[in-house]
C-alpha cells in the first residue's frame, strides 16, 4: 500500500510480482502494461531557510565536509507524501516542505498532526481522493455520506447502478462495489463538490489529490460499459470536460487541485488545476525475482530499482527513452497549461541499495538508494521542476537532503548537452543527469561557475576547488544496475559557496 493515498482497504493496493515488471499503482490508473504506461506518463514555488551548513544523510554513511567548510543556501522542499499516522520523526520530515500530501478523507491526519505541520511552516495540505468512484460496503461498514447518497440515487447519478464493478472485481474485493460518479450530470457534480468542500475544510486540509485523475481509465476494456452510458447520457460533453468543470469549481470555493496524471487530458484538464502529477518518470520498484539473505528476515524477496520504466523494454531502456517522456510533458504545460499552474510534481518509487556485508555477498541490510534519488531530484531540475521519491521498503530511507539544497534560479531555458550527459546552470549551482558505463571526470566550462575557490559536490558531500576560472573537473563515479546488466544512471547537484 502506497503512502500519501488513503490506506483504507477500499482502495486499490500496489501490484508486484516477482520475475515481472508491474508498473500499475494505486495513485495511478494508467501503466496497465509497458507502452501504456508510455503513453500515460506523467515548478512549484519555494521560499528560502537561513543559511546552513550541510546535513549529512542517514543512510549509507560518507565522509562529511570538514566543520570550517564554507556554507551554502537551503530551502523548505518543493512536496513531499507521507502517512496518515506519522510518527515524531516522519512529522519533523514533511515539517520541511512546502507541500504535504498525507492521509484520504476516510482515514485524515490526525488534528494534532495538521496542527504541527502548520506550525512548521507547511503552506498547503492535501488529502487523497478517488476521482472517478466511490466505494460502497457489503461487508456492514457504514459508507460515508456522499457514498449513501451516490448509492440510493445509482439509477441516475452513477454509470453503473447495476454493475459491473471492475475494480472491485479486478482486486478480487467481495466486500464492496465501485460506483462510478456521472460527472457530467450537473446535479451529481454539484452534490460531491458541496460534500468535499464542507470536508476539506473541516478536517483542515487545502485541497485534494485526485487519484486516476483524467479519462483514461474509460478506454480500457473493462470499462467499456461506462463509457458507453457516458456518452449516451452526454453526446455533447466528453467526460474530461466533465471533470474539467468538476475541477474548476472546486477550485473557485478555494479548495487546491492537484490531479494525476492530467496532462493526458491536457488541453482540457491542464487549466482546471493547480498541481498535476507524473509517476514513475524516473524510476520505480519491481519485483525482478532477486532474493537475498536480509539481516534478521532470513532470505527475502526484495524489488529492485528500475531505471528506465518509460522504455518498451526497461531492462534494455536508455536515457533517451526518459528524456522524451518528459519533453513530451513540458511541452504539453507550455501548450496548454494557466499561468496559475504550479507544475507537475515527479513522483517516484525506489527500492533499497542492498549493502552487503560480506565479500562473500552472503548477507545484506537495506540502506538509502541516494544514487535512484539524486537521479530523480536532478532529473527534475533539468526542467525546473518538483519531484518526490519514495522507498516503499521502509520510508525513513528516502528522507535525503536533497530536497533541501537552492540552486536558485535557471540561467538558461533548457538543459545543454555534456560529454555523454546534460546539464543545467542555476544562479547557485548546476544539475547533471547522464549515463556512464564506467568512472569519468568532466570538465566543465560555463560563465556562472566561480573565477576560485570551492564548489559543494552534494551526492559525495566533499568541497571541490575550481581549478581555473569559470571550469571544473567533477568525478562520477556511476554504480552497477542489477535490472540492465549495466551501470545504472546517475544525476549530481553542485552548489556553490553562499555570499
Amino acid at each position: 500500500m502506497e503512502r500519501g493515498i488513503d490506506p483504507s482497504p477500499s482502495l486499490p493496493d500496489r501490484e508486484q510480482q516477482e520475475g515481472d515488471i508491474v508498473l500499475q499503482r494505486g495513485t495511478g490508473r494508467v501503466g496497465v502494461s509497458l507502452i501504456f504506461a508510455f503513453l500515460a506518463l506523467l515548478v512549484v514555488e519555494a521560499g528560502c531557510l537561513p543559511l546552513a551548513r550541510p546535513s549529512p544523510s542517514l543512510l549509507p554513511r560518507q565522509a562529511a565536509s570538514p566543520l570550517d567548510a564554507p556554507e551554502y543556501p537551503l530551502r523548505r522542499g518543493d512536496y513531499v507524501t507521507g502517512s496518515s499516522r506519522p510518527d515524531a520523526e516522519e512529522l519533523a520530515w514533511m515539517g520541511r516542505f512546502r507541500v504535504v500530501h498525507a492521509g484520504g478523507l476516510s482515514d485524515p491526519l490526525p488534528t494534532k498532526a495538521i496542527a504541527a505541520l502548520r506550525a512548521a511552516g507547511v503552506q498547503t495540505l492535501l488529502v487523497y481522493d478517488w476521482l472517478p468512484a466511490t466505494y460502497h460496503y457489503l461487508d456492514g461498514e457504514s459508507d460515508d455520506p456522499l457514498t449513501q447518497w451516490l448509492y440510493d440515487n445509482r439509477d441516475w447519478a452513477t454509470l453503473n447502478p447495476a454493475g459491473p464493478f471492475p475494480h472491485c472485481v479486478e482486486e478480487g474485493y467481495s466486500w464492496c462495489e465501485d460506483y462510478y460518479f456521472d460527472l457530467g450530470n450537473p446535479a451529481v457534480r454539484e452534490k460531491r463538490i458541496a460534500y468535499l468542500v464542507r470536508r476539506v475544510h473541516a478536517l483542515g486540509y487545502d485541497g485534494l489529490f485526485f487519484d486516476w485523475g483524467n479519462s483514461l481509465f474509460l478506454d480500457e476494456p473493462d470499462y467499456a460499459l461506462l463509457r458507453a452510458v457516458y456518452e449516451e447520457r452526454h453526446p455533447e460533453l466528453p467526460y474530461a470536460q466533465a471533470v474539467a468543470l468538476f475541477y474548476q469549481a472546486l477550485r473557485e470555493r478555494g479548495v487546491v487541485v492537484q490531479s494525476n496524471q492530467g496532462f493526458d487530458d491536457a488541453a482540457v484538464l491542464l487549466p482546471s488545476v493547480d498541481y498535476d502529477t507524473s509517476e514513475s518518470a524516473g524510476t520505480t520498484d519491481a519485483m525482478m525475482g532477486r532474493r537475498l539473505v536480509l539481516v534478521g528476515q532470513g532470505r527475502t524477496a526484495v524489488p529492485d530499482t528500475i531505471y528506465y520504466p518509460n522504455s518498451p523494454d526497461p531492462r534494455h531502456g536508455s536515457l533517451t527513452d526518459t528524456l522524451e517522456v518528459w519533453q513530451w510533458m513540458m511541452g504539453r504545460v507550455a501548450r496548454f497549461a494557466a499561468p496559475d499552474f504550479h507544475g507537475i510534481v515527479h513522483l517516484n518509487y525506489a527500492a533499497p541499495f542492498w549493502e552487503p556485508l560480506s565479500e562473500e555477498g552472503r548477507l545484506y541490510r537495506p540502506r538509502m538508494p541516494r544514487n535512484a534519488i539524486f537521479f530523480d531530484e536532478a532529473l527534475a531540475r533539468l526542467f525546473d521542476q518538483a519531484a518526490y521519491t519514495e522507498v516503499p521498503w521502509d520510508h525513513r530511507l528516502e528522507r535525503d537532503e536533497v530536497y533541501f539544497y537552492d540552486l536558485g534560479e535557471p540561467l538558461e531555458p533548457a538543459l545543454q548537452s555534456v560529454q555523454g550527459g546534460y546539464v543545467r546552470y542555476y544562479t547557485q549551482g548546476f544539475v547533471l543527469v547522464g549515463a556512464w558505463d564506467a568512472p569519468a571526470t568532466l570538465t566543465l566550462h560555463h560563465p556562472s561557475l566561480p573565477t576560485a575557490g570551492v564548489v559543494y559536490d552534494a551526492y559525495r558531500r566533499v568541497w571541490i576547488p575550481v581549478e581555473m576560472a569559470h571550469t571544473l573537473k567533477l568525478s562520477l563515479s556511476p554504480e552497477p544496475d542489477p535490472v540492465t546488466g549495466r551501470m545504472a544512471p546517475l544525476g549530481r547537484i553542485v552548489l556553490y559557496p553562499a555570499p
